[in-house]
């Protein structure tokens, strides 16, 4: 069944809401009044309904005791100080910056993508009574059948008429490829298969056949050969609903798309597409890359490549690229979407480039009318749509806040030496580090490995098999101050601990330490040997130097108050993983933004507090 969409496990491929649902995290917000108040900032409040859904969707590697209050302090702490950033920021005119503005845009995209999915859609699912009824009948059974397959209508047909004149449905079947596949009977539940067949198979007693079945791949004719009972609880209750639920929502989904997308037509400039092509022909020539074999059969481009590509487009980025009804979309939008989205290409060959690049602007535009017709429904107003987006816009505020301050922050060769001298001209160097990796541009590889994983499987084996690399699915020893937010997270993990799906540019990876070295202090005899570095240690000092005074001033200027004891009775789970959410129309992001975490400000703000008190 390798090739054939009928099979015994059948995964509808359809915008899936949410990719992961914490039942822990549903189950405590029950408990909890969602909406008292952690922290007060002033303007800004941190909520326990928003605490929690950030606590829940983040990892945490830096605690060894997920649900210790510590834990949960310091994160609530790190987020109190991107809410006061992200205000600064603001104040700073930051927010209407065009880089700020181009990545909250194509997040509101997505989102309001999927507030259409979910009401014009998600929202209409109902179950009649009947249907409810009929599929409680035929869960209540296990088919064991077999099938003859074939892609030409005649062949069945004729196997059917010698079956029905007395030819042995077994000895056909023996002598047909297909055999292979099911040399012992298969299991088929209900929900297993397609739909088209269960109809068929769960009327039938065993010993009899079905009529041939038209699926898209061919045609099928099956044999039942027994009929199991099985017991009907709470959990097969649970799970029919589900199925029926998704079926419900597959059909919705087609409907919705056919009637919308019907007699639509909407193209893309062609000189633009042109120069855009050329411009990516040209980027790839410039990459080092092998494509020899299939782990590594996709040149995968993230947001530095786009970024070296638009530069190179700078005269036209605000051209009209796709011509809609009422505001053209310029080609830095779909740019945007390239950045921030990523995208894949099968080789460097200007046909291959051509092709890829045609199936992304067609979705890129369907995606565009349907963001349309979201705002023209005042989707954008949805409460659960600002507060997403709320928080993904203190997150890039703070974070904007942050890099201009570092980018501003000058360190001179006097600084450097004053340092040098005053360490003994010794240097402490970072802890290194030996990691294995999972790395691949398909989210459903880490989904596979983390199920072997959590089944038994070695993660080194594992590793070797699933990388994209598979010559260097462990890393050498590595400072953690190198490979960015991967030194960052390995470094703090526990010999062994696996962490992830992390997602870097255009590809999702699994990490596990392997081992660590604490660093040392090492004797520089040269000064300009180590003048780089110590720069570098400088700057950073200076940065979080900086980022303390600013937070803890802005926190005693808004009186902030927090409530630990609030926060001390709030429950909650011990899940240490990257959660992915898939969105409505297609898209996946993070659940949530993950947020290093920053506590340093906060004891110069209770010392600042001690020395205003009489």
């Amino acid at each position: 069944m390798n090739k054939r969409t009928f099979s015994y496990k059948t995964i509808c491929i359809i915008p899936v809401y949410i990719i992961a649902l914490l039942l822990g995290f549903v189950n405590n917000l029950k408990a909890q009044d969602i909406n008292e108040i952690l922290a007060n900032a002033g303007k800004s409040n941190l909520t326990v309904n928003e605490y929690m859904y950030r606590y829940e969707f983040t990892p945490h590697p830096q605690s060894l005791d997920q649900k210790s209050f510590d834990a949960k302090k310091d994160f609530l702490l790190t987020l109190i100080a991107e809410k006061i950033l992200a205000a600064e920021a603001t104040e700073k005119g930051y927010g209407d910056t065009d880089e700020f503005l181009r990545i909250i845009k194509y997040l509101k995209g997505v989102y309001l993508r999927d507030a259409l999915y979910k009401k014009e859609i998600i929202d209409k699912i109902e179950i009649p009574n009947e249907m409810m009824s009929k599929s409680l009948e035929r869960a209540k059974k296990k088919i064991k059948i077999k099938f003859i397959y074939s892609d030409k209508k005649e062949e069945i047909d004729s196997i059917f008429s010698s079956v029905l004149q007395g030819s042995n449905f077994d000895s056909i079947l023996s002598n047909r490829t297909e055999l292979k596949e099911q040399i012992n009977v298969k299991e088929v539940s209900f929900g297993d298969t397609h739909i088209l067949i269960e109809d068929q198979i769960f009327t039938l007693l065993p010993g009899m056949i079905t009529k041939p079945i038209e699926l898209k791949e061919g045609w099928y004719i099956c044999k039942v050969y027994d009929v199991e009972k099985i017991p009907l609880n709470s959990d097969l209750q649970s799970k029919v609903k589900k199925i029926l639920s998704d079926r419900i929502e597959e059909e919705l989904y087609q409907k919705f798309y056919r009637d919308f997308f019907k007699g639509i037509q909407v193209n893309a400039d062609r000189e633009l597409f042109d120069r855009l092509v050329e411009s990516i022909y040209n980027h790839l020539s410039t990459l080092e890359f092998s494509i020899n074999e299939p782990s590594k059969s996709k040149i995968n481009l993230g947001e530095e490549n786009i970024n070296k590509i638009e530069f190179s487009l700078l005269p036209v980025l605000l051209n009209p690229f796709i011509k809609l009804d009422r505001n053209p979309v310029l080609l830095k939008d779909f740019l945007d979407d390239l950045k921030y989205g990523g995208i894949s290409f099968d080789s460097d060959k200007v046909e291959d480039i051509k092709r890829n690049l045609s199936s992304r602007v067609f979705g890129f535009i369907q995606n565009q009318l349907l963001i349309n017709k979201s705002l023209e429904k005042g989707y954008d107003k949805l409460l659960d749509v600002q507060s997403e987006l709320n928080i993904w816009r203190d997150y890039y505020l703070s974070h904007l806040m942050m890099k201009n301050i570092y980018l501003k922050t000058d360190v001179n060769d006097t600084e450097a030496l004053e340092f040098y001298n005053k360490e003994n001209r010794k240097v402490q160097l970072p802890d290194t580090i030996k990691i294995a990796q999972i790395a691949t541009n398909d989210l459903s590889i880490i989904e596979k490995a983390l199920e072997r994983y959590n089944n038994g499987e070695n993660f080194l084996q594992l590793s070797k098999e699933y990388n994209v690399d598979t010559e260097n699915y462990v890393s050498d020893y590595f400072p953690v101050t190198e490979k960015g937010e991967i030194g960052n997270i390995a470094g703090r993990l526990k010999i062994n601990e696996i962490f992830g799906p992390i997602k870097l540019d255009n590809r999702f990876m699994l990490i596990q330490l392997l081992e660590k070295k604490p660093g040392t202090k090492q004797k520089i005899e040269v000064f300009n040997e180590a003048k780089d570095d110590i720069k570098k240690i400088l700057k950073t000092n200076k940065m979080f130097a900086t980022l303390d005074t600013i937070t803890s001033s802005a926190a005693l200027r808004s009186n902030l108050k927090i409530d630990f004891d609030l926060l001390n009775r709030l429950k909650v789970t011990d899940v240490n993983m990257m959660v992915f959410r898939r969105f409505g129309f297609g898209g996946q992001l993070l659940a949530v933004p993950y947020s290093i975490p920053y506590t340093s400000w906060y004891p110069l703000f209770l010392k600042r507090i001690k020395a205003e008190l009489p």
